[in-house]
């Protein structure tokens, strides 16, 4: 099954991995997910960029508590994100095509988060040294396949 949406992403991937996360902290979690492909590209995962994975992670969980989801164990869903990250940086070839087909619709809907998106997937191909080929090649299939330059 090809999931359209983020909500039947959401649904097909609780089916493997039953995540200790909700509906409304995975669609955070599937918006970085061009980031984890980025960060994958050249095969290596650098020191410098695992860091830059903590602090996202961190930064993912913390906009839940600074809304209206006060009661929110930032520490227990930064690991629950870096759990989830991890899980993806191994198999995410398994995953790529359910996760940009689910982002393409949510992207659509909600074109506000072309830039994060953008923003995001520079930061972390920036992170080591510069920007590398494969990285370059990666980030642009992310921009035709979400359609972020539209």
């Amino acid at each position: 099954m090809k999931p359209k949406t983020v909500s039947e992403l959401f649904r097909l991937y609780q089916t493997e991995r039953k995540v200790k996360i909700t509906e409304e902290q995975f669609v955070t979690f599937a918006v970085f997910f061009p980031t984890i492909l980025v960060i994958i590209s050249d095969g290596v995962i650098d020191m410098e960029e695992w860091e830059y994975v903590k602090q996202l992670s961190r930064f993912m969980a913390k906009s839940f508590r600074d809304s209206e989801n006060a009661e929110v164990d930032v520490n227990a869903l930064t690991q629950a994100y870096l759990y989830e990250i991890s899980f993806l940086l191994k198999f995410q070839r398994d995953w790529q095509e359910a996760f940009m087909e689910a982002l393409k619709s949510y992207v659509q809907e909600n074109p506000e988060v072309k830039s994060s998106i953008l923003d995001t997937i520079h930061l972390f191909a920036e992170a080591s040294e510069g920007t590398s080929d494969d990285e370059l090649e990666k980030i642009q299939f992310i921009k035709e396949e979400l359609a972020l330059d539209a």
